[in-house]
């Protein structure tokens, strides 16, 4: 069956809901499977991932149309869509890059240690001791300055706070499997490797939020096509 006889085949809900889905995929790049429920205070099957599953050969066709391909990973419960020609990438600042790469090391640790849990929960003061322990960051830096990038990737689906403001120490994080997805094996060791030869300097109060690096240059995220995350995010004021 082509896409036009799929596609007809919904009913006026479904195309409804179709079109919803298709604008928060390009909005936020990531759709989990498993997502924080603050009202009920654990994490709640999300149905939005479940109707993309149920109609993974219709957004698959309609992405290709236009340059674009759905990455499904059942395994750790992640979709992502990307641009296959390099488009719609999104510019990262330092504090994003850094930030991604200490919740990867988080993540995986932390899922080492306990390999029945399915969520990894820290507080900015993990966080923030994890970047001074890697040397990321100076120790005048003050906890605010990292709202806009946890906001940015609570935006983005690979965080949710549970708990606290954004700037409070003691505020609450959930790491999402999408984390393994934005920053894969193979983009760590590439980090690790320019980090370690100087290629960016400790966050520290002259470290300007503003000063953003194109995707390709150290601050990307993903393997191969997957560097390319839809749609710039814009930052998400906190609440």
């Amino acid at each position: 069956m082509d896409w036009q006889s799929r596609y007809t085949a919904l009913t006026d809900a479904d195309k409804e809901e179709f079109a919803r889905v298709l604008s928060l995929l390009f909005e936020h790049t990531f759709i989990v499977r498993d997502e924080w429920d603050p009202k009920q205070g654990r994490l709640v099957t999300n149905r939005d991932y479940r109707f993309v599953e149920r109609n993974l050969e219709l957004f698959h066709t309609y992405l290709q149309a236009g340059g674009f391909e759905l990455q499904a990973d059942g395994r750790r419960g992640v979709m992502a869509v990307y641009n296959r020609y390099g488009r719609n990438r999104m510019k990262v600042d330092k504090y994003t890059t850094y930030l991604l790469y200490v919740l990867r090391l988080i993540y995986e640790e932390e899922m080492e240690r306990a390999s029945m849990r399915r969520e990894v929960v820290v507080t900015l003061q993990n966080i923030l001791e994890k970047l001074m322990a890697l040397g990321l960051m100076d120790r005048r830096i003050a906890a605010t300055h990292l709202t806009g990038a946890l906001n940015r990737l609570r935006r983005l689906h690979v965080l949710a706070r549970i708990e606290g403001f954004a700037y409070e120490l003691e505020s609450r994080w959930m790491i999402y499997p999408t984390i393994e997805v934005a920053v894969p094996d193979e983009r760590i060791n590439h980090l690790y490797q320019r980090l370690m030869a100087g290629a960016f300097g400790p966050l520290g109060e002259a470290a300007g939020a503003g000063e953003d690096t194109e995707a390709d240059d150290g601050g990307d995220t993903g393997a191969d096509a997957r560097e390319d995350w839809a749609d710039d995010a814009e930052e998400e004021e906190d609440e």
